[in-house]
């Protein structure tokens, strides 16, 4: 564990901390997220007596199950059966492998009781802070003014994920500038290293909100020739290359360039003729 602050630790998990893994915070009785890896989580289960889950992407809520003798909260009025999740986060048509994948690490169906926006632990405070567009549950938190955890406000190189179909790109980005009017000393990620310096917390969050910018404009190199949806796909401008799990990486990388395209149509920059995307 990596101290933070007093009471507050960072359990890093398995893979650095990488998809499908988060690193999750321990502050006093209550962990944050249930992504580090099940071995990991049983060493920390009889340490605290709450789980507070972000959201429920797979790599934040893979581990929630071993947590329902404890205290388990999570964002309000979405259900937690695998089969659930995986229609929201990649519809029926790849339901099944989405299924396969997450059960590979650990992942089952799981329950909790409902959190909204606000404080919603006060010893130690912690705050709940929407951030959405990632995902439609996607919080942050605020630990006793103190420290921001980010959650998937991730500030790795990749850059930010929207890839489900309730995601939203530009809200996203949006939401994520509201993380810079906060009081904050110390900026903790769910997939890299905690930032002790709040000057540098916001340069770093300011660098990985380029990235929604940055992947517009490698799109509309890529349309300097019209090309299909699929063939852009296949470049992947988003991933770059996709070693596991390849049908869902697609889809999720398809939804992704699908919503720049929207937002570049209506914006008159593209154009579309028959199934051809064309630069205006």
């Amino acid at each position: 564990m990596m101290k933070i602050r007093e009471g507050i630790e960072l359990v890093e998990g398995l893979n650095k901390g990488r998809f499908p893994y988060c690193n999750v915070l321990k502050v006093e009785n209550v962990l944050i997220d249930a992504g580090a890896g099940i071995e990991i989580l049983k060493n920390i289960r009889e340490k605290v007596d709450v789980l507070l889950l972000s959201h429920t992407h797979p790599d934040h809520a893979s581990g929630a199950w071993l947590f329902q003798k404890k205290k388990v909260l999570g964002p309000d009025n979405f259900k937690t059966d695998l089969e659930s999740l995986a229609r929201r986060f990649v519809g029926e048509e790849i339901a099944e492998i989405w299924i396969r994948f997450v059960e590979g690490f650990g992942m089952k169906s799981f329950e909790y009781e409902g959190y909204e926006a606000g404080i919603i632990c006060e010893n130690p405070e912690i705050e709940a802070i929407p951030v959405l567009g990632h995902s439609a549950d996607h919080h942050v938190f605020l630990i006793d003014q103190k420290v921001l955890f980010g959650s998937d406000v991730d500030l790795t190189s990749f850059g930010p994920f929207y890839g489900n179909p309730e995601s939203d790109p530009y809200l996203f980005k949006k939401e994520i500038e509201k993380l810079l009017d906060l009081d904050f000393e110390i900026f903790v990620s769910a997939h890299s290293k905690p930032v002790f310096d709040k000057e540098r917390a916001i340069e770093e969050i300011l660098k990985f909100m380029e990235k929604f910018d940055e992947r517009e404009r490698k799109i509309l190199e890529i349309l300097e020739e019209p090309k299909r949806i699929d063939e852009i796909v296949e470049i992947s401008p988003i991933y770059g290359k996709k070693p596991y799990a390849k049908e869902m990486l697609d889809f999720f990388e398809r939804n992704m360039i699908l919503k720049h395209l929207e937002k570049l149509l209506k914006d008159g920059k593209i154009r579309k003729e028959d199934e051809y995307y064309v630069k205006v």
